[in-house]
This record gives structure tokens, C-alpha cells and sequence, in this order.
């Protein structure tokens, strides 16, 4: 449970929320706005985020949007975060690379002034994915950030990342049986076959995890690890390379079906396994 989600059930969410805010929302606001639309479009952007962040405690992020916030305000440009910036996870540095790219090309291209909200809402939303992404502990808002920035992309004319990096990917699914990590016969199956297209030159395998409603949602996920850690046990022992396969676990987070709570659905009983060129 979210440190605020425990205030709210002690009733103390508003007062100590408003007592420990790191930031002063009401006077960005106030500020006189001098850049062009797309800035003061990427303004209203930052005080979104910052009120957001700062709702849920995260003085760190309040701080950056608010900050950013202002920078708009004044007509600086302040450009989508870099990589660098923050410690993103091997795992999904590539998409937001390929995601950056996109963006800083369409807003190159003049976007800011075409498409000056759907654009700041793009940048706004990246920032967003990387601040999430970052912080790796919320699948469901990493997944929401990105939705809003693909979404805001497709209005610049932009192509998702996932669209493409289709020609440099090559997805499995290795299946569980319930609350079980080893792998059946069919799961062995599906490991030898990526073993086979590894050989094609995949620089990186990337494991995620997953289990489906039924029971605990901490043991779930311990129980997604379980079956990753399998996973790449099992490639190292028929011979694909350690070094390469990179790993993550979301638990019963990510379904590939929607279930209601306590049910036993074999397509989340998985592990996927993205070969990256």
C-alpha cells in the first residue's frame, strides 16, 4: 500500500500532504506567461505534472515539473529530458531512445508551432515515461505515460516506437502451469526455438515475468521473478549468453487477459521473451 493510500485510511491524507508540499503551486500559476503556444501549452503541461506529483508526495518529481513548469513560463526552451538525466533500466533504454528521437525530430520539424498543445503534450508525457520508468516500481503509470505520449505523437504524425522497432524484435511467450516456475514440456520447447533464432545476431534477450490474479499479489510477483530467474537459468544452461539476457518481473500487473481478482488464466501464467537486434 502507497504512503498516501495509508493517510487516506487514517484521514490524514489532506493535512500532512499540504504540510510537507515541497513546492509552491499557487505562485507558479500566478506567473505571467511570455513564450510562444507551444510553450505556454507545455506550462500548463508542468503544473499538471507537478500538482500530480506533488499530490502523491513525490517532492523529487514536484520539484523537476514545477521547475520545468517555470522555465516555460519564462519562454525558455526547455527540450524533452535526456536519457542521461536519469538512471533509465537497460531494459527499456531503447524505447525511450527511439521515443526521444522521434519527438525532438517532429519538434525540429516545427511541431511546436503546427500542433503547439498536442505537442507539448507529447513532450510533457515523455518526460513523464522517463520520471515513471526511472522510478520502475508502477508498471500501470509507466504504461499510462507512454500511452499519452504515443497518443499525443499519432496527432504530430508520428509512428509508435513499438511500430518501429517491429522489423528488430522477436517476441516469445513461454507459458506456466499454476503457481508452478518450472518449466513443462512445452515451455522447454518454445527455449530451445530461442535458442535457434538467437543465433541470428540478437544482441540483448529480454525476460519479463508475469502471473495471472490468483492469490497473493506479493507472492505473485515473487512468483514472476521465480519464473524469469528459470527462464534465463535454463538459456545459460543450453548456451545462449548471461551477459545478454536482462530481466523484469510486474507480477500479476500486466495481464495479457483482464481478469477479476483470484482467478487462474494460463495466458498470464507467462514469461515473454523479446530478442533485440
Amino acid at each position: 500500500m502507497k504512503f498516501l493510500n495509508k493517510l487516506a485510511v487514517l484521514g490524514l491524507t489532506g493535512a500532512l500532504v499540504a504540510a510537507c508540499s515541497s513546492i509552491d503551486l499557487d505562485a507558479t500559476k500566478m506567473m505571467s506567461l511570455s513564450g510562444d503556444n507551444f510553450q505556454k501549452a507545455l506550462f500548463k503541461e508542468y503544473v499538471d505534472l507537478a500538482r500530480s506529483e506533488d499530490d502523491q508526495a513525490d517532492s523529487r518529481s514536484a520539484v523537476y515539473y514545477n521547475n520545468r513548469a517555470k522555465m516555460a513560463a519564462a519562454g525558455k526552451d526547455t527540450g524533452p529530458q535526456e536519457l542521461k538525466d536519469r538512471k533509465i533500466p537497460s531494459s527499456a533504454a531503447a524505447d525511450l531512445a527511439a521515443a526521444r528521437k522521434e519527438l525532438t525530430a517532429a519538434l525540429a520539424a516545427g511541431a511546436g508551432k503546427s500542433a503547439p498543445e498536442k505537442a507539448a503534450r507529447a513532450q510533457a508525457m515523455f518526460d513523464c515515461w522517463m520520471e515513471q520508468q526511472e522510478e520502475n516500481d508502477q508498471p500501470k503509470d509507466i504504461a499510462a505515460c507512454r500511452s499519452a505520449f504515443e497518443t499525443a505523437m499519432k496527432g504530430l504524425g508520428g509512428a509508435k516506437p513499438a511500430e518501429k522497432k517491429a522489423m528488430m524484435e522477436k517476441e516469445f511467450i513461454i507459458y506456466f502451469d499454476f503457481n508452478k516456475a518450472n518449466l513443462n514440456e512445452a515451455a522447454t520447447a518454445v527455449a530451445y526455438q530461442v535458442m535457434a533464432e538467437s543465433i541470428s545476431g540478437y544482441k540483448q534477450i529480454l525476460l519479463t515475468g508475469h502471473a495471472d490474479t490468483a492469490g497473493d499479489k506479493a507472492y505473485n510477483r515473487k512468483l514472476s521473478e521465480m519464473r524469469v530467474n528459470t527462464v534465463k537459468n535454463a538459456f545459460a544452461e543450453i548456451g545462449l549468453d548471461p551477459a545478454k539476457i536482462k530481466t523484469q518481473f510486474n507480477g500479476e500487473d500486466m495481464p495479457a487477459e483482464k481478469t477479476a481478482d483470484g482467478v487462474k488464466n494460463q495466458k498470464n501464467r507467462r514469461v515473454t521473451v523479446v530478442l533485440v537486434k
